[in-house]
């Protein structure tokens, strides 16, 4: 047994160092100039394969936004959690991998309602800014965040006359930040409950 827990671990020790080389050429890829180098094309041969499976799921876009690096390096978490394990219990449980799915998903949804927090801070500074110009920057951020600001309020709204636009911003914003850390107990706890089960 002894035997295959070093083969885990070794298994573990790899997934980690591809995860870092993945992590280099997402990084890599917003610097043109080092990405088409020699030494980021060679890195993008090894890692594009995988990364490139995660871009073909709709859900990890949000307008030209991709977010499917962040899910193809969780999966790899996921893959490294239970080889960390097996390597130091020799035993997996279907709890345990369960529990590695759920932090996944939650990790991929707080980071996209954290961007979504921050973008609606910048957005709320520059309306206490009384800076009213009309930008393409401006025009995107607006049209990604109206949809969910919309729901917020029509939430708190309840039929009656609609909120000014900053009273608007400022409600979503309060709503999301409770929003993200009520989850983060919650899908804490519930990963911890799941973890432990005996399955």
């Amino acid at each position: 047994m002894a035997m295959f827990q070093s083969v885990f671990g070794a298994i573990s020790a790899l997934i980690k160092v591809y995860s870092a080389i993945c992590l280099i050429r997402i990084v890599l890829s917003w610097v043109p100039e080092i990405e088409y180098s020699p030494v980021g094309r060679f890195i993008a041969g090894i890692c594009d394969p995988f990364l490139n499976w995660f871009r073909r799921f709709s859900f990890t876009r949000v307008g030209v936004v991709d977010f499917s690096p962040i899910l193809a390096l969780g999966v790899l978490s996921v893959g490294s959690m239970i080889f960390t394990r097996l390597s130091r219990t020799g035993t997996i449980s279907v709890g345990v991998i369960l529990a590695s799915l759920l932090q996944v998903a939650w990790s991929f949804f707080s980071f996209l309602l954290t961007i979504f927090i921050v973008f609606l801070a910048i957005r709320l500074i520059y309306d206490l800014m009384n800076r009213y110009g009309y930008s393409q920057f401006w025009t995107m951020m607006d049209r990604f965040l109206n949809p969910p600001i919309a729901w917020v309020t029509g939430l708190f709204g309840g039929g009656r006359k609609p909120f000014a636009y900053r009273t608007s911003l400022i409600v979503t914003l309060l709503f999301m930040i409770v929003l993200r850390v009520g989850l983060e107990i919650g899908v804490g706890y519930l990963i911890q409950i799941i973890a432990n089960t005996p399955i």
